[in-house]
């Protein structure tokens, strides 16, 4: 069975391969549109993004597959989604940047569907090759202010607030 963490390992041996190959050759044109492998931001470590940048902005979707629940017990399924805006002090190759955006969870389990809704704030940095892999890692807070529960019946709400939030993703811009 493949795991999060196993798909995390693989990716970052690969991205590391890669970069190697390609440390030498720092982005010298701007790739405008990307897509990858990302995780974090609070919606957990089996995601995809898409990127579009514009000089010194990008536009990030990142959507994941949610599984949360015990070993040995039942599993709740669902999606989440964040998209962010990047503001990257350099339009070409490496850059730090900061970002902003929305997440959206959804889980459903026998009937009864979660969800939640907040905000996030990361910085970090990029590594962007001509060979047009980028690799991203960064770190914030996210503020979700509740998540709520229902069967249809019955609404529960319970506040969460503020969390520490990591991000980090491979990428290929083309």
């Amino acid at each position: 069975m493949i795991t999060g963490g196993r798909i995390l390992v693989f990716a970052a041996a690969a991205a590391t391969i890669v970069a190697t190959r390609a440390a030498s050759a720092e982005e010298t044109a701007p790739h405008v549109i990307g897509a990858g492998y990302k995780i974090g931001n609070g919606v957990g470590f089996m995601g995809a993004d898409i990127v579009a940048r514009l000089p010194h902005l990008s536009v990030d979707l990142q959507a994941n597959y949610l599984s949360a629940g015990e070993p040995g017990g039942q599993t709740a399924t669902g999606w989440a989604i964040a998209p962010t805006l990047d503001a990257q002090l350099r339009s070409v190759g490496h850059t730090p940047y900061i970002g902003v955006g929305l997440v959206y969870l959804h889980l459903s389990l026998e009937g009864v569907t979660a969800t939640a809704t907040g905000y996030l704030f990361n910085a970090g940095y990029e590594w962007r090759f001509d060979s047009g892999i980028g690799i991203l890692v960064g770190g914030g807070f996210a503020y979700v202010p509740k998540v709520q529960a229902t069967n249809g019946t019955t609404t529960i709400s319970e506040n969460i607030g503020f969390a520490p939030n990591l991000e980090a993703g491979v990428r290929y811009f083309f």
